[in-house]
């Protein structure tokens, strides 16, 4: 419900009024020639006079899905940045890097490097680490599929707040790429990790 000031109002009455209802409890305030009106959140001015706006719900909802949206980007973002650990090592995990060491993979496969029995791959920091050929393919599936585990996460997430119907059900929605994989020994098989479900 909209609260009015009818004029003639002194210019302290007027500023009270602003602080009051603006200032001090965030509604918009409106100024017309016969009065001075503090509108709520769901309120819009329509012909000279406060009514209820009919698109409310769906801008709050839109804002809403917006909102999580960017806050997915921004976990999404600080996920693929976060690398992944390789016997006690940090390497790059982002779309580019599964890009670059697949190639380089492909060109083990290929025979191409078959005559070297190690390869220096750089880690997160630009340093040059040696692995075993072996080493290198269990480091290629690690990235590959834990790339693949956050591209899957995030589209889930945006799927998730698209269909969303109410601010409730955006509300519910946790997005958390944390399960992160780490191989110390073994295959990147052994590498799975549990995905984490939207809720």
């Amino acid at each position: 419900m909209s609260y009015t000031l009818q004029k003639p109002y002194t210019d302290t009455e007027r500023a009270d009024f602003i602080v009051l209802h603006n200032h001090n409890n965030g509604r918009k305030i409106e100024e017309t020639s016969a009065a001075l009106y503090a509108l709520e959140a769901d309120e819009i001015m329509q012909d000279g006079q406060p009514v209820k706006n009919p698109a409310y719900e769906a801008e709050q909802l839109a804002n809403a899905k917006e909102n999580k949206l960017a806050e997915n980007k921004t976990a999404y973002d600080a996920a693929l940045k976060a690398g992944v650990t390789y016997k006690g090592e940090l390497f790059d995990c982002d779309t580019l890097a599964a890009v670059r060491i697949m190639g380089q993979m492909v060109a083990a496969q290929t025979q191409a490097i078959a005559d070297e029995e190690t390869i220096d791959w750089f880690d997160y920091n630009y340093k040059p680490v040696t692995l075993t050929i072996s080493e290198f393919m269990e480091l290629a599936g690690l990235v590959t599929l834990n790339t693949r585990r956050i591209e899957t996460l995030n589209c889930g997430f945006n799927t998730a707040v698209e269909n969303a119907q109410t601010i409730e059900e955006i509300e519910a929605i946790e997005i958390d790429y944390n399960t992160r994989p780490v191989v110390d020994e073994g295959s990147a098989d052994a590498a799975g990790t549990e995905t984490n479900g939207i809720q």
